[in-house]
């Protein structure tokens, strides 16, 4: 979520950042339980990594936008401020990002778990809701059976225990790279909210947006 371990600005910035942007690019998928259902191929799964990833501009905003909360609060301070010092704060977050997406991506394909997010075919907030709390630990797989998500926790915390190796040596993967990884689960399951929701979502920016009255 943000490169450093501890703020709660840096976070706070890349989680509206992702938000926004999962709200507005979230499409419905035909869940692998239903009729008509298709299971990613490889070539779909490779495109997830290096054109919905790599490729995004979505990355690099949110790497930048994360790295602010560090850069303010000068954490960590052996970084020092500056040009220098976000410059590595940004690259920190980037090393993040890719190891979260690359462990959730790699593990999905080697499991064969579908790695998108399905909505309730329910109706009533506390359903949905209770969808989106569940989507964050369990997955499907490719025979449309529902599956502890391993992969998921895998990503938070194995990336946020790897990237305090890059950090001053008073970072322990054990302490600041588990609290990161806590904070990385409850981000899923805030994205997973505003996925679920995220039709009601658009309706209502759409009232709000004046060429819609016209």
């Amino acid at each position: 979520m943000t490169l450093d371990l501890t703020s709660k600005t840096g976070s706070t910035v890349l989680a509206l950042l992702l938000l926004c942007c999962v709200a507005a690019a979230q499409t419905d998928v035909i869940p692998p339980d239903a009729p008509g259902y298709l299971p990613l191929s490889g070539h779909q799964r490779w495109d997830r990594f290096l054109k919905g990833y790599l490729a995004s501009p979505v990355t690099y905003v949110a790497s930048a936008g994360a790295a602010v909360g560090g850069e303010i609060g000068n954490d960590p301070k052996e970084w020092g401020q500056g040009v220098d010092g976000y410059g590595k704060r940004v690259a920190s977050t980037f090393g993040l990002f890719t190891l979260q997406v690359g462990i959730k991506e790699s593990g999905d394909a080697a499991l064969r778990y579908d790695p998108r997010y399905f909505r309730c075919r329910c109706k009533g907030g506390w359903h949905r809701g209770w969808n989106a709390l569940e989507m964050t630990f369990v997955a499907y797989d490719d025979k449309g059976r529902k599956r502890f998500d391993l992969p998921t926790v895998a990503g938070a915390y194995g990336s946020s225990m790897i990237s305090t190796y890059w950090y001053p040596s008073r970072y322990s993967p054990l302490v600041q790279g588990v609290q990161q990884g806590h904070m990385q689960m409850g981000f899923v399951f805030g994205v997973n909210l505003i996925r679920e929701f995220s039709p009601e979502l658009k309706r209502q920016f759409r009232k709000l947006d004046p060429r819609a009255r016209r």
